[in-house]
């Protein structure tokens, strides 16, 4: 299931939750300090428990201290899901990161960033820039068209060392490439992990390297990315660092599992509901 269907079932807030994960308790600045070391703790049963909490608040806590002690739970979950990650929109989630990464190291950013930065932040008219930029390297060195929403087939394509080359034609500081290229370098190293259907026979290498690959993922996003990860991080990107050996240990695949099925009819739905609909006269 994607997260937004495992928040709504589960009764959890919105994606953009100070609780950022449906599979632990970590609030979004402890996901962004420590991008490692979590584990699976949210349960089905759990989520009943707290919910029972923020209904009845038997402590008499104020609004902000029930939140707390229920952890993001603010509806009745209604519908039990196994604790995991869904392939496609981790591609999906991960692939709009970077490409908002590659933006940022366009303009610069790094040097925008921190109390000793002179330079104002960019404003909306910068980003537009930037982002133009962006779109048109892309389609001139992958003929990459720019899509409204970020959908899996151009999360592919994005997610390769030869468009992490492009994006670095625009970058001016060969420091800067060095770390963005070594940054793909360890996201293609992680992917199969999550994408094979039997990671153990697949790419064992890969799934043996997995916890020291993400190690010096997140080392990298600390210190050359700090700018945009200071007590922030995205809620794929978290699920990718710290969750994954685990599921791929309890469960043997996650990308055995993965939506693309489901997501291939939506086109096929929209389509009866606009033909067989019954007509107004």
């Amino acid at each position: 299931y994607d997260e937004k269907m495992v928040r709504e079932m589960e009764g959890l807030e919105a994606s953009g939750s100070t609780y950022v994960c449906t599979l632990c308790d970590a609030t979004r600045a402890e996901a962004a300090s420590n991008m490692v070391l979590h584990a699976i703790t949210r349960s089905h049963s759990e989520n009943l428990e707290r919910y029972e909490l923020w209904r009845t608040n038997p402590f008499g806590e104020s609004a902000e201290e029930l939140r707390d002690r229920v952890k993001g739970v603010s509806a009745k979950p209604f519908l039990e899901t196994q604790p995991t990650l869904d392939a496609l929109h981790c591609d999906i989630g991960n692939a709009t990161e970077f490409y908002k990464i590659f933006q940022d190291e366009i303009g610069e950013m790094h040097l925008r960033h921190g109390e000793g930065s002179r330079l104002p932040a960019p404003n909306r008219e910068e980003r537009r820039r930037w982002r133009a930029a962006l779109d048109k390297q892309l389609r001139n060195k992958m003929k990459l068209k720019p899509v409204m929403r970020m959908n899996g087939n151009y999360a592919r394509r994005l997610m390769t060392e030869e468009a992490v080359e492009a994006v670095c034609e625009l970058v001016r500081s060969e420091e800067r490439r060095g770390a963005l290229r070594e940054l793909m370098a360890l996201y293609l190293q992680m992917k199969p992990v999550w994408r094979s259907t039997w990671p153990a026979r697949e790419c064992p290498d890969q799934l043996c390297r997995y916890s020291f690959n993400s190690q010096r993922f997140a080392e990298l996003l600390a210190s050359v990315f700090h700018y945009r990860y200071d007590g922030k991080i995205t809620n794929y990107l978290h699920k990718t660092l710290a969750h994954v050996p685990e599921i791929v240990e309890r469960d043997g695949s996650i990308g055995a599992w993965a939506s693309e099925g489901n997501e291939s009819g939506n086109k096929l739905f929209r389509r009866f509901r606009k033909m067989n609909a019954r007509q107004s006269k």
